[in-house]
């Protein structure tokens, strides 16, 4: 039985979310709380987008467990590297931070107290690391019948591979997409770490079933657990290629030819390479070009952060929801004392966790390098 923190008589502090501005109140999401334990682009990526309908969105970490997007290049040992991250600001703008050590028991039943205001639990760890933290989603769902739990992995809960440990290049791998991609008579291709294109896109995924399911509990009282895979997915996005391959007439790689329009090319043009069709052309552009164009600045997909730092956007818009950031990413465990007051811990549970370590602000190591 997990550690117990005593209830407070009062209730819940009643502390306002750090997310609760006026310039973004009132989303489709508005009043959703989700937890999320995501790390890296899957997860984080995921509950970015429940944010970014209105979500209010809390980020777990531990002191010694930072989410590794921490880590960056060029990271000062004698600074606060750990908010300094460039890669972790990016997808987890907006997001309060509790760092809480959960492999102490009294950290792990404060996340339980957590749990019980939440509506979403959001997480992307290797399959049996969440049991092992004493989280269990078969737990979980009987603890918590209203909570719905995402979990994002490469292979997916159950299966021969459910304990592979993936990356997006190891998923274009195994998924099929690398074999189609790549010139015709030259080596499979992945995105490689600049993009890893399945952690890009298992977020609208995983958005999509979560509100899903919120719009199925609304309907039947009940939370659920969505388990996703994000091989299973990358299989999926091969579409009609999947088909063929299973009838037994997999397509070749073909690069940029396609023999059923051979109006289609990609042909270097003296400055760079234009991609050409029957009745018009375009610049094949790179990330420089794209971000100087006039479309790209009015659009969505990057958006700036109030002090003017790039930010992960939103590829879709709402006509009465404008896309925006309100707030910039916390510092790691700034808000540890808001959300555990408003899971009804009173200041002297909270001193007590934080003069034990349990409730942090700081990491337990130097940058990894």
């Amino acid at each position: 039985m997990p550690h117990e923190v005593p209830r407070s008589p009062e209730g819940p502090g009643g502390a306002e979310p750090r997310h609760a501005d006026a310039s973004r109140r009132g989303g489709p999401l508005a009043g959703i709380r989700v937890v999320d334990l995501g790390w890296l682009t899957a997860g984080a990526a995921s509950s970015a987008l429940l944010l970014d309908l209105g979500a209010d969105v809390v980020k777990v970490e531990g002191p010694g467990a930072l989410d590794p997007f921490r880590d960056w290049s060029g990271a000062d040992a004698a600074s606060d590297w750990w908010n300094r991250s460039p890669f972790y600001n990016f997808t987890n703008r907006g997001k309060r931070s509790l760092c809480l050590d959960l492999k102490d028991p009294r950290g792990l039943a404060a996340l339980m107290r957590v749990l019980e205001g939440a509506d979403v639990l959001v997480e992307n760890y290797r399959r049996g690391v969440l049991a092992s933290f004493g989280l269990a989603p078969e737990m979980l769902r009987k603890r918590f019948p209203r909570l719905i739990i995402a979990s994002i992995s490469s292979q997916g809960e159950d299966g021969p591979e459910r304990d592979m440990v993936s990356f997006g290049s190891t998923l274009e791998a195994t998924g099929g997409l690398a074999a189609l991609t790549g010139p015709a008579e030259g080596d499979p291709q992945i995105t490689g770490r600049n993009i890893n294109y399945p952690d890009q896109v298992v977020c609208l995924f995983a958005t999509g079933a979560i509100v899903a399911a919120l719009a199925q509990r609304d309907a039947t009282g009940q939370g659920g657990h969505i388990d996703l895979s994000q091989r299973e997915l990358t299989s999926f996005l091969l579409g009609e290629e999947l088909i063929a391959a299973a009838a037994g007439v997999p397509t070749p790689r073909q690069g940029n030819a396609d023999p059923a329009a051979p109006g289609e090319a990609v042909l270097p043009d003296g400055e760079g390479w234009r991609a050409v069709w029957d009745g018009g052309e375009a610049p094949v552009r790179d990330g420089a070009a794209l971000a100087a164009s006039p479309e790209f600045a009015a659009g969505t997909a990057i958006l700036r952060a109030p002090d003017g730092q790039p930010a992960k956007g939103t590829p879709f818009r709402f006509g009465t929801w404008p896309a925006g950031i309100a707030r910039g990413p916390s510092g790691l465990g700034e808000d540890n004392r808001a959300v555990l007051a408003e899971a009804g811990l009173t200041p002297e549970e909270i001193a007590v966790l934080e003069a034990a370590g349990v409730v942090a602000t700081k990491p337990r190591r130097a940058p990894a390098q």
